[in-house]
């Protein structure tokens, strides 16, 4: 199992649980996921709140059909299950940057999200997770 971190602007993160869709026009490593992955919904670009904890539920696939948002093309997918974090509870990704071990600069610790998809260590997952106060039993 693996652990993928996808952060885009709320409006779109949220619509992607909503669709139960992540797509990119890339491959590169959006090609790794694999069913039973865990999955972190991050919004991104100025909010930088942890909305949604999930499990990837196909592998990678290709598909070039309109669900999302943006105006383009993201052919490049997988489907996934997420649960929603009460606003109250949404995890400030600023107040755990330090403990996350993709984040290599702190001065530069925005460039880590760029790309949209994250790939996690199982550290990374755990300590979302349980600042998440999501229980393993509700990702299926």
């Amino acid at each position: 199992m693996k652990y993928w971190l996808l952060c885009l602007p709320r409006e779109d993160i949220l619509n992607c649980m909503r669709v139960g869709t992540f797509g990119l026009s890339r491959k590169v490593l959006i090609g790794h996921v694999r069913k039973g992955d865990r999955i972190v919904c991050c919004a991104g670009k100025g909010d930088w709140k942890i909305v949604g904890l999930g499990t990837a539920t196909s592998d990678y696939y290709v598909d070039d059909s309109k669900l999302f948002l943006k105006e383009g093309v993201f052919p490049d997918r997988f489907d996934f299950e997420a649960v929603s974090i009460p606003s109250e509870s949404e995890v400030d990704i600023k107040a755990i940057l330090d403990k996350l071990s993709f984040v290599k600069d702190l001065a530069f610790w925005a460039v880590s999200f760029r790309i949209g998809i994250v790939k996690l260590s199982k550290s990374d997952w755990d300590l979302i997770r349980d600042r998440a106060r999501v229980s393993q039993a509700a990702l299926k």
